[in-house]
């Protein structure tokens, strides 16, 4: 098919598939998953979807980490107070500016956007 349809089902049905996920993500299934990402090979294999995207996992994943750096670099940003950008009390201006106010313990750390950020490269 022509890369026009490939563009048109990227700026309708990808975005539609990932419209906010960042909030809701990190509560899906394994199954839901594994749907949304046998959808996108039988789109694929059709030829509506650009064979770059194969996991939908890696368009979740890109779009927490666009969040995550306007987050960060935009001090006007909606999540800008969740920042860790900040020094606390305990630190002096030019030291622990990524550490700032570290994450209080959560229980569902899957599902705690600015947890996961901060942690996804730790391993």
């Amino acid at each position: 098919m022509s890369a026009t349809i490939q563009h048109v089902f990227q700026a309708v049905v990808i975005a539609k598939l990932t419209y906010a996920s960042q909030s809701w993500s990190g509560f899906t299934s394994a199954a839901d998953i594994q749907l949304q990402n046998a959808f996108l090979h039988r789109s694929i294999h059709q030829g509506f979807c650009p064979p770059d995207l194969t996991d939908i996992t890696d368009i979740f994943d890109a779009a927490d980490e666009a969040l995550f750096c306007q987050t960060l670099h935009h001090p006007n940003h909606l999540l800008a107070p969740c920042s860790l950008m900040k020094p606390t009390h305990h630190t002096t201006s030019g030291e622990g500016a990524i550490i700032g106010s570290l994450l209080q313990k959560s229980t569902n750390y899957d599902s705690n956007f600015i947890q996961c950020m901060l942690y996804k490269d730790l391993y």
